[in-house]
This record gives C-alpha cells, structure tokens and sequence, in this order.
C-alpha cells in the first residue's frame, strides 16, 4: 500500500473529529494510504490535544498508542515513541520524555532540569540523563 507522511492537523482531525468535512477528508485519506506519522507529529499532537482541546494526560496517552497500534499508521521510531509515551503516562513531559529516549545508546542527554533527569531515570530505565554541571 502506498504511504503519505501526514501533518499534526490531520491526526489531530482523525482523533478528534471535531471540523467534519477536514474529518472526512482524513479519513479517506486513512482508507487510500498508510499515513507516516513523525515523532514531531506525536510531540505536537500532543500538545494540541492538551492545550487546544483540554484532553487528559491518560487519555493523550490512549489516543496516541492507539495510533501506534493501529495498522493504518506507521509510526517512525515507534520502540522510542512507545517508552516516551510511557514515560508520559506516568507523569513526565512528553517532549522531555522524547529527547532523553531519542539520545543515541551511550550518550547523555545534559539539562539544568532537575526534574527532567530525576523523571527520566525514573521512568524510562536505560535513560542516561544528567545535570549540567
């Protein structure tokens, strides 16, 4: 089947139904293609969903792994948009949780936020996250 790498809006319109006729148009567009889905559409999905639409952290977290899970979308670097969603689930950022599971295997991601680096060693175990010093 072919794909097309799709736009924050379209996801947002395929989970929200809320604009009937963009809502229709992603739905076909669902049923022609496999819709490519970027981490950065996830990131901002998210971030749509809670500032725009007041939706809960737990129910982001639920549309956003069914997106994962359905097989309509192909999710790039799903293993690590799975452990960030995790991660976000149980109460971390969702864009901190993303760059620490995006840092490549042995390095360190290096902030200034306490909280980010004691979340991350928390909730996303082979997390190398440290303070900047």
């Amino acid at each position: 089947m072919a794909t097309r790498a799709i736009d924050t809006n379209v996801l947002v319109r395929l989970l929200v139904h809320n604009h009937s006729v963009q809502a229709q148009r992603a739905g076909r567009l669902l049923e022609a293609f496999q819709l490519v889905v970027l981490p950065t559409v996830m990131l901002e999905t998210e971030w749509v969903l809670l500032s725009r639409y007041g939706v809960e952290r737990l129910r982001i977290s639920a549309l956003l792994r069914s997106v994962i899970k359905f097989e309509g979308f192909v999710v790039i670097d799903r293993v690590r948009v799975v452990k960030a969603l995790e991660a976000f689930a149980a109460g971390m950022d969702f864009a901190d949780a993303l760059h620490v599971c995006f840092t490549g295997d042995g390095e360190v991601f290096v902030t200034f936020d306490r909280d980010l680096v004691r979340l991350a060693t928390k909730y996303i175990h082979h997390a190398g996250a440290e303070l900047a010093s």
